[in-house]
């Protein structure tokens, strides 16, 4: 059992780790709600608005491949343990991510425990970040080559007898509301809009308004990730 652990990336379409475990085994797609993420300073209700929209799209859409999106909520590390007690955990696949402290701290513990538990984790990368450089020179080869590789499609996943488990609520987080009435939504369907959009019309006053804060928060392409990509 591949269990595909999705984080920054809750995407079906060029989900190069998704496909990549799709060809070793059958799949567990997951998302793990770490309710500690979601009390920190950087982390708010419509934050996880957009995230919890996101992930009922993509349950739907790996629905569609064969077997939708399972959600657990708790720490990471007890998430694993559970399936591993089940027999549904053999490797743990996911994409690398650039997140902040907290992300960092918890990926090497979730290293840790993968090795303390001999459960392979293979992270694959997802951006033109590149790690443990010692010098930026020829970074921007390595950019140029990565960025020219070529997309990968969603493939049939077969499905698996496994309680998917609800979309949690910001209640259920802990998580004051901050109600924003002009906040964006959540969902790739949504993304691609805002990015149509930005490349037919609102990004004609981009190089002028980019640096405003009133005009800027329309000509730019407000594709910047809360948490999905």
């Amino acid at each position: 059992m591949q269990v595909v652990w999705f984080k920054r990336d809750l995407r079906v379409q060029d989900n190069t780790a998704l496909n990549q475990a799709s060809r070793v085994g059958p799949v567990l797609p997951l998302y793990v709600v770490e309710t500690e993420l979601w009390q920190q300073a950087d982390a708010s209700a419509r934050h996880w608005a957009f995230v919890a929209e996101t992930l009922a799209e993509l349950r739907k859409d790996l629905g569609k491949l064969g077997q939708p999106l399972v959600i657990r909520l708790g720490p990471i590390r007890s998430v694993l343990s559970d399936l591993k007690a089940q027999g549904l955990l053999e490797a743990l696949w996911s994409h690398e991510e650039t997140g902040n402290h907290w992300t960092y701290q918890r990926d090497l513990q979730v290293a840790a425990w993968c090795r303390d538990q001999g459960i392979p984790w293979i992270e694959v990368q997802n951006h033109g970040v590149f790690r443990k450089l010692k010098s930026r020179d020829g970074w921007a080869a390595r950019w140029d080559k990565f960025m020219d590789l070529p997309t990968t499609r969603p493939t049939p996943l077969a499905p698996i007898e496994v309680e998917l488990g609800p979309i949690p609520t910001r209640r259920d987080l802990g998580v004051p509301d901050d109600k924003c009435d002009g906040r964006q939504i959540g969902g790739r369907r949504a993304g691609q809009e805002r990015l149509n959009s930005f490349l037919t019309q609102r990004g004609e006053r981009y190089q002028r308004a980019m640096s405003s804060p009133v005009e800027g928060t329309k000509a730019c392409s407000r594709l910047c990730r809360p948490n999905t990509a």
